[in-house]
């Protein structure tokens, strides 16, 4: 994804981990309205368990981040087949149309994007390192139009979508509701009682 949270590829995978919709669902909320995979937290931590699942079967990390790209099924058929959880010795002598040169490549490109991660000066000299978002975050006890939301919330549309990267364009356009139970994002600067600033909001304007 080059650290892209809106990347997607020919295959159809999202977000900075790059989930296909399969996968991503095992862990995320993806539908016509909301797509954690573009949401670089929710999906960071998907990512996590995902891997964590792939070092449960697979009993190392090679193996555990290769599966990342090549899938766990395809990394245990190829541990079956070639009798061993060597990740050297796999990439020697499985044969398989499936397992070709992203896969194979897959871990050492791993590593080294970790190892220019730690040591970025060193390969890229100084960066600009934007500080970290700062929000508070309230669990939407009903249905609501985002235009309410940002009228009474004070929201840009741009700060929506900076802190709500989730949400697609039927929600953003006021064609369906944000979901009850969507956790919403807003600056810190909006106040420290959320829910009393959501209580404004008139009920004729929420939907159970």
């Amino acid at each position: 994804s080059s650290f892209n949270y809106q990347a997607y590829s020919r295959a159809g995978a999202a977000g900075i981990w790059q989930f296909i919709s399969s996968t991503g669902r095992l862990f995320l909320r993806i539908d016509p309205y909301i797509d954690e995979r573009l949401d670089p937290l929710a999906s960071t931590q998907a990512a996590a368990k995902l891997l964590k699942k792939n070092y449960h079967y697979l009993g190392n990390w090679p193996l555990a981040i290769t599966a990342y790209n090549h899938g766990l099924p395809g990394m245990l058929r190829a541990v079956k087949k070639t009798g061993t959880h060597n990740l050297a010795t796999i990439i020697s002598h499985y044969k398989s149309p499936a397992f070709g040169y992203a896969s194979k490549n897959f871990y050492a490109e791993f590593l080294a994007a970790l190892r220019v991660a730690r040591n970025y000066k060193r390969y890229l000299g100084d960066l600009k390192i934007e500080p970290p978002l700062q929000y508070r975050t309230i669990t939407l006890p009903d249905y609501i139009d985002i235009a309410d939301i940002k009228r009474y919330f004070s929201l840009t549309d741009e700060e929506i979508r900076t802190y709500n990267p989730s949400l697609l364009p039927p929600v953003l356009e006021s064609q369906v509701f944000i979901p009850k139970g969507f956790q919403l994002r807003v600056p810190i600067n909006k106040g420290p009682d959320l829910v009393q600033l959501y209580a404004q909001i008139p009920a004729q304007k929420k939907y159970k």
